[in-house]
């Protein structure tokens, strides 16, 4: 096990430094396989060890297990400022991994891995913002270690404490001062969560994960409000019902990144790039809608899909750097399957077709133009003990 761990952790570092393309803002849609295949929705219906990225409280009602993954993410993604046509062909692995211990009757320990992050490539790119081509890659990996406690039966607290780990490179944003370099950071944050069986066959969870607070990104002070960029506080509901071989699944998640500086301030705000007033993104929150329904076919197989649908980040008036970090196609659609190889031993497919939207820039970013589609494939293996 403590091989095993080792080695996945080691994949983790290395493969979510390449992140390139998220759903919401730098956040998939859903984190674990079988979530995937809900359309995300997994609050109140906790499905592999992985649980602790959606509900810390979740872990308490999976048992002994370890589960990882790997999603591929392909597509093509295309950006127009001003004239300066550009274009990336995506395709790029991100894992995850979650091991979960049942300690005593109430009491779980566990740990997920999680990755997010958002950037492009142009390679052979027209300059846009300055002298050179447009690269720029955020790449954000959690790692929680999560307890839960169960309270009294079917109730359970779970609580959660994100380590995180940071690397952000820029390139050819020479004219906004930027200079062509990487940096990275390390960061903590704590999640806290509820799940609970509120009437027959229906369960009711709710969340909250604050802010994970990171180090100063040094290299970038002189174009980052106050240098630093935090991944943004979030809370969430969802309500999960089981219905024979059916379960109905529905979540709700704000997301708060007008609550960071550098996610939040305007291009327009009016301070010098790196102030704490200087400028940003632009973004606004995020309110996510998740829907996923399951349905058991047979004792060893089950299958599944599901939306995800929420306002779009970026406002049109904002959409000068989406060129940057073209993460605004946050409505998608999920497919999904699980196959029990043994009693042990599971295997799932799940597939995400993020819906196309370019987004046209009105106002001050008026002539630009980014966006693009992308399908996503995981493929995950879980084993209970």
């Amino acid at each position: 096990m403590r091989k095993l761990f080792a080695i996945v952790l080691a994949g983790v570092m290395v493969l979510s430094a390449k992140v390139v393309e998220a759903s919401n803002g730098s956040q998939y849609a859903g984190y674990g396989a079988q979530a995937m295949g809900m359309g995300g929705a997994s609050i109140a219906n906790p499905t592999d060890s992985t649980a602790a990225v959606n509900n810390p409280a979740g872990m308490g009602a999976v048992g002994t297990r370890v589960d990882g993954s790997l999603m591929a993410t392909g597509g093509q993604l295309r950006s127009n400022v001003h004239g300066a046509k550009n274009s990336d062909d995506v395709l790029v692995f991100l894992p995850g991994f979650g091991v979960n211990y049942q300690y005593r009757p109430d009491i779980t320990l566990g740990l997920a891995v999680s990755g997010y992050g958002a950037g492009v490539d142009y390679g052979k790119s027209i300059p846009a913002f300055g002298t050179s081509k447009v690269k720029s890659t955020l790449a954000q990996m959690l790692i929680a270690p999560t307890a839960t406690y169960e309270f009294a039966p079917g109730h359970y607290f779970g609580l959660s404490v994100k380590l995180g780990y940071e690397s952000l490179m820029l390139h050819g944003l020479e004219n906004f001062g930027a200079t062509n370099d990487t940096d990275h950071a390390l960061g903590i944050g704590v999640g806290v969560g509820y799940m609970g069986t509120i009437a027959p066959g229906l369960r009711l969870g709710v969340t909250y994960s604050s802010p994970v607070w990171f180090q100063k990104l040094d290299a970038h002070d002189d174009i980052i409000p106050d240098g630093r960029l935090n991944a943004p506080q979030q809370a969430g509901a969802g309500l999960a019902y089981d219905l024979g071989d059916w379960t109905f699944a529905f979540d709700y998640v704000w997301i708060n990144w007008a609550s960071q500086k550098t996610f939040a301030n305007s291009l327009t705000e009016g301070g010098a790039p790196g102030a704490s007033n200087g400028p940003g993104f632009g973004w606004r929150d995020q309110n996510v809608f998740r829907f996923g329904v399951n349905y058991k076919v047979n004792e060893r197989l089950q299958v599944r899909t599901g939306l995800s649908l929420a306002n779009h980040q970026v406002p049109e008036r904002e959409a000068t750097l989406i060129a940057v970090a073209p993460c605004d196609q946050p409505k998608s659609a999920h497919l999904g399957l699980t196959y029990k190889l043994s009693d042990d031993l599971e295997l799932t497919g799940a597939y995400m077709y993020d819906l196309r939207h370019i987004s046209k820039g009105t106002g001050a970013s008026e002539g630009t133009e980014a966006g693009g589609e992308l399908h996503m494939l995981t493929v995950g293996v879980g084993y209970k003990f």
